[in-house]
């Protein structure tokens, strides 16, 4: 068999749709959660330290781990045409600019007092704004995971 007929078999059947579902209902659920263990855990225990050892080691936290399910999001769209799985990855698409809009204003300062060693009264204002906006995140993931299981859940067979 060539190769080309080896590749069409895996990326056009059902084992390869079954695992991209998996792979992106998963990946908006471990977002969600890593989202939400910043707003239950980590803002909290960093609110303990001084003000320069929280920011520093927020600075090492600070990272996301979004194009997984807006790329899977998409194939499953396009290989079965549920709009559940569009609409999913459009949520989790928005991010970005809900990210751009509440986190850099945020985000960029606190960056540079890191860099800069700065240590001023602004960094427990600056993480409890940070901490209310990820909320705003963190309901974005789960309603994009909500969206994809329900899509995942209610699907018709059919893969184009």
């Amino acid at each position: 068999m060539s190769l080309s007929h080896n590749l069409n078999v895996i990326f056009n059947g059902e084992t390869f749709l079954l695992v991209t579902k998996t792979v992106t209902i998963a990946s908006m659920g471990i977002a969600a959660g890593a989202g939400l263990s910043y707003n239950a855990m980590i803002l909290p225990a960093l609110s303990k330290l001084p003000a320069a050892n929280a920011l520093a080691v927020w600075c090492e936290t600070a990272k996301g781990a979004m194009p997984i399910s807006v790329l899977g999001g998409s194939i499953v769209y396009y290989k079965t045409k549920n709009k559940s799985f569009l609409y999913s990855a459009m949520i989790m698409l928005s991010i970005l600019p809900y990210t751009w809009t509440m986190f850099f204003p945020i985000n960029g300062p606190l960056f540079e007092m890191n860099k800069t060693g700065t240590n001023d009264s602004t960094i427990e204002v600056k993480f409890r704004q940070w901490n209310r906006n990820q909320y705003g995140r963190v309901l974005l993931n789960v309603a994009a995971m909500a969206v994809a299981l329900y899509g995942g859940l209610h699907q018709k067979k059919k893969i184009v």
